[in-house]
């Protein structure tokens, strides 16, 4: 649950805040800001939160399902890239080109085009030109849902199941970016994060809650873990993982490390936990510090037992980029966690609802509030 505060200034900031927000999703529904509309489908995943709801876990879910049979690319605008203007992610760029999502899905999908760029129209304009053979068939925009200069097809709002709308207000006292009632927009929200033990009770209160619109679906997903993997494997994959009750230091650097930290226990004899910031680009320092912690660690454990480094898998793509700065023998130790994202409950309605949007063009009369 969101924190509230009786902070006078940060209530007046809120609504000072909500009134330019309001006011520019006005001139949108008005027509006087202009979205454009594009021939071939685009699908939208977003959030009006700050902090992580898992978009870039979704957008894989949807390459997973798009990608077999249709050309898929996917807009990203790379966020924390230290590049200017559009690029093309690949298997062989870095994170300072192209951020560390776009990296991760250029590695886990290397014939996607991932185009990077935070204008997407100019995005847009340079799929469309392409030869036919070469155009892709659909695109994903990844974080676009207040992009609204673009027009989708379909959009799809990620909400965090532990961090439900009506109990968060706008910036900055609380995390939303636009209030609550953008939710309809959306032709589909996705609660994230839930529990594997959710009850149908709370199915009810959570659809409640939302009080969507009746052509509105709702979809419940969480995150799978799957078996740590060494670093190096993100670039020549193999069948090495890391044993169930391995002792280990666990590292993120992501929005919302508890579940990550949590689910580890699961699996793992955690023995110590270190956090950074969201995309928080590693320093040397940092690498000392980890290894600090890990020699520490190692020197409880004893030498019998070897302690291993677990990263997510967003942080070992920023990790794997540091080169002669990660010294060999710490390189060894860091293994990172892959996850995917599973739809709780007709999984199968869900996959037949994307590959229909997949098909569709943007309707003039969509995402009207």
């Amino acid at each position: 649950m969101t924190k509230r505060t009786s902070n006078p200034l940060l209530h007046l900031l809120s609504w000072l805040y909500g009134l330019g927000v309001d006011l520019r999703n006005t001139l949108f529904d008005q027509g006087i800001l202009r979205q454009k509309k594009y021939p071939i489908p685009l699908i939208c995943v977003g959030n009006i939160t700050v902090g992580g709801t898992g978009k870039t876990p979704h957008i894989e879910l949807l390459l997973s399902l798009l990608s077999p049979t249709l050309r898929v690319a996917v807009i990203s605008r790379g966020y924390k890239r230290q590049s200017h203007g559009l690029q093309i992610a690949s298997p062989t760029s870095t994170v300072q080109q192209v951020g560390d999502e776009p990296r991760q899905l250029a590695l886990k999908y290397p014939h996607v085009q991932i185009i990077v760029d935070g204008n997407r129209r100019r995005a847009m304009k340079f799929l469309l030109a392409q030869p036919a053979e070469h155009r892709p068939e659909v695109v994903l925009l990844d974080d676009g849902f207040q992009h609204r200069y673009v027009q989708p097809s379909f959009s799809i709002l990620l909400v965090d199941a532990s961090r439900e709308l009506h109990e968060d207000t706008l910036l900055p006292m609380g995390s939303l970016r636009e209030p609550a009632s953008a939710r309809y927009r959306a032709d589909c929200i996705i609660l994230t994060k839930c529990p594997i033990d959710l009850q149908p009770i709370d199915l009810r209160i959570m659809r409640r809650n939302l009080a969507l619109y009746t052509h509105q679906r709702i979809f419940f997903s969480r995150i799978v873990y799957q078996e740590a993997r060494p670093l190096h494997a993100l670039r020549s994959p193999g069948s090495e993982i890391l044993p169930c009750g391995a002792p280990i230091v666990a590292v993120a650097g992501i929005a919302s490390p508890t579940v990550f930290f949590e689910d580890l226990k699961r699996y793992y004899k955690v023995m110590a936990t270190i956090s950074f910031h969201d995309h928080h680009n590693f320093r040397s320092s940092d690498l000392q510090q980890i290894r600090s912690i890990w020699e520490r660690e190692q020197a409880i454990a004893g030498i019998a037992q070897p302690v291993s480094i677990v990263c997510t898998e967003k942080d070992a793509v920023r990790l794997i980029d540091l080169g002669a700065k990660l010294d060999e023998e710490l390189a060894k130790r860091i293994f990172y966690l892959p996850i995917k994202t599973e739809i709780l409950f007709k999984p199968e309605d869900f996959r037949k609802m994307i590959l229909q949007a997949a098909k569709a063009l943007p309707s003039p009369l969509q995402h009207r509030s």
